[in-house]
C-alpha cells in the first residue's frame, strides 16, 4: 500500500517555475489513482490554481523551526491537519543555504518527519554548494536521511557526493519537462524574426536584489543588434516589478507574464512568437526547450549551468559577473552558434525532452512504489 503521500515544495508562492513542478508532481500522482496532497506557503493562491488539490498549509506543520517563525508572527497553529504516511520534497532548488534560515526550515521539517518516523524522499532537486560550515551541515543531514534521493542535474549529483557518500543517488530531470502538451498554447502566433523573450530577475554580482544598470546595458546592445526583446516575468514577488522597471526604463512596451489565475494549461504563451529566449530562470529555459526555442542562457546559479551542461549546450551559458560588455560578446557568438547550427541544436533539445520526461516520469512512479523506512545512523551510508 502507497500510505498517504503528501509533496512539500515551492508552491504557493506565484513563482510560475514553482507551480509548473506542482502540477506536474500532482499529475505523477493522479495517474497513480492517489489523491494529490501538497503543502503550500499560501493555501489560498494554490487553491485557486489548482483547485482540484487538496492543499495543506506549512504554518500548521508542527515542526520546532515553524512553530518559532509562527510566534514571530502571531500564527496560531491550527490543529487537526492530518500528517502524512510518507512526503516527498522536491523539485527544485529547495535546498540551498542562502538565505540559511531557508535551509534551517527545510532541515528543521525533515527533523520533525524523521522524529515521527515518516520517511521522506528528495526527488529532482537541485544543489547548491553550501556557502557556510552549517549551511554543510544541515544540507548533509538532509541528504543522510532521506529515503532516496535523485537530483536534476549531474552537477547536483556531483555536489552531493561532495557532501554525503551515498551509494543510490539517481540522475532524473525537471519534472516540468514532462508538461509539453498540457503548456503549449492551443493557438500560436507566428514567429517573428527577432523577437526574443527574455526572462531576467533581479540579480548582482554581489547576491543583491540588483542589475538594473547591467540589464539596461545589455537590453540596450540586444536592441543596437536589431533584435526585439519582450521582458517575461516569471515570479510576481521579485521580476514584475524589475521588469517594469527596464521596460519603462527603455520604453519596451508591456511585461509579459502568466496570469496563474487562469490555471497553468498554456502557460507557453509567454514566449508566443519569440524566436528565441534569453534565460536567467531556470524555467524560461525548461519552457524553452519544450517549446523548442533556440535559447540562450545566463547564468547567475549553478542549477542553470547544470542544465546546459546536460543538454551539452555549456557553449550557449554565460556566467555572469557584471560586466555588460563580456555578457554582449557572448550574445554576438551565440546568435551566431544558433544560425549556424540550429537544426543540429534543436535535435538535441527534442532528445533530452523526450529522455527527460521517461526519466522522471520512471523516477518518481519508483518512489511512489517503494517501501522506504525512516533511515537512521545504522541503515545510512558512511
Amino acid at each position: 500500500m502507497n500510505g498517504r503521500i503528501a509533496v512539500m515544495g515551492g508552491f504557493g508562492g506565484g513563482n510560475l517555475g514553482d507551480e509548473l513542478i506542482g502540477l506536474a508532481e500532482t499529475g505523477f500522482l493522479d495517474a497513480k489513482g492517489i489523491e494529490a496532497l501538497c503543502y503550500s506557503f499560501d493555501p489560498a493562491v494554490s487553491q485557486e490554481i489548482q483547485p482540484d488539490v487538496r492543499w495543506l498549509d506549512y504554518r500548521d506543520f508542527p515542526d520546532y523551526f515553524q512553530r518559532l517563525r509562527n510566534i514571530v508572527r502571531r500564527h496560531s497553529l491550527r490543529k487537526g491537519q492530518p500528517l502524512p504516511d510518507r512526503v516527498i520534497i522536491g523539485a527544485g532548488g529547495l535546498l540551498y543555504d542562502t538565505p540559511l534560515t531557508h535551509l534551517i526550515g527545510w532541515h528543521s521539517r525533515t527533523l520533525y518527519l524523521r522524529k515521527q518516523q515518516i520517511p521522506y524522499a528528495l526527488f529532482a532537486n537541485s544543489l547548491r554548494r553550501p556557502k557556510s560550515n552549517l549551511g554543510r551541515y544541515l544540507l548533509r543531514n538532509v541528504l543522510r536521511y532521506a529515503s532516496s534521493v535523485s537530483l536534476r542535474d549531474q552537477l547536483s549529483l556531483d555536489i552531493a557526493r561532495e557532501l554525503y557518500h551515498r551509494d543510490d543517488y539517481r540522475l532524473t530531470r525537471d519534472p516540468v519537462l514532462t508538461l509539453g502538451k498540457v503548456l503549449r498554447p492551443t493557438r500560436q502566433a507566428p514567429v517573428q524574426q527577432g523577437l526574443v523573450g527574455v526572462a531576467p530577475r533581479p540579480w548582482g554580482p554581489s547576491g543583491e536584489h540588483q542589475g538594473l544598470s547591467f540589464w539596461r546595458k545589455v537590453l540596450t546592445g540586444i536592441m543596437q543588434r536589431g533584435l526585439e526583446p519582450v521582458l517575461v516575468a516569471f515570479d510576481p514577488r521579485m521580476d514584475v516589478e524589475f521588469c517594469q522597471r527596464l521596460g519603462d526604463s527603455l520604453k519596451l512596451g508591456d511585461v509579459r507574464s502568466w496570469d496563474l489565475t487562469q490555471g497553468l494549461a498554456g502557460a507557453g504563451a509567454v514566449f508566443d512568437g519569440c524566436e528565441m529566449v534569453f534565460g536567467m530562470r531556470f524555467h524560461a529555459l525548461i519552457l524553452a526547450l519544450l517549446l523548442e526555442k533556440p535559447m540562450l542562457a545566463f547564468s547567475y546559479d549553478e542549477k542553470v549551468t547544470g542544465l546546459m551542461s546536460d543538454l551539452g549546450l555549456s557553449s550557449l551559458c554565460h556566467t555572469l559577473d557584471g560586466n555588460d560588455r563580456t555578457a554582449l560578446e557572448f550574445v554576438d557568438y551565440g546568435c551566431r552558434y544558433l544560425k549556424e547550427k540550429r537544426s543540429e541544436v534543436l535535435t538535441g533539445m527534442r532528445r533530452y525532452v523526450l529522455e527527460s520526461a521517461n526519466l522522471t516520469t520512471e523516477d518518481f512512479a519508483g518512489i511512489v512504489d517503494s517501501s522506504p523506512n525512516v533511515k537512521n545512523h545504522k541503515n545510512c551510508g558512511s
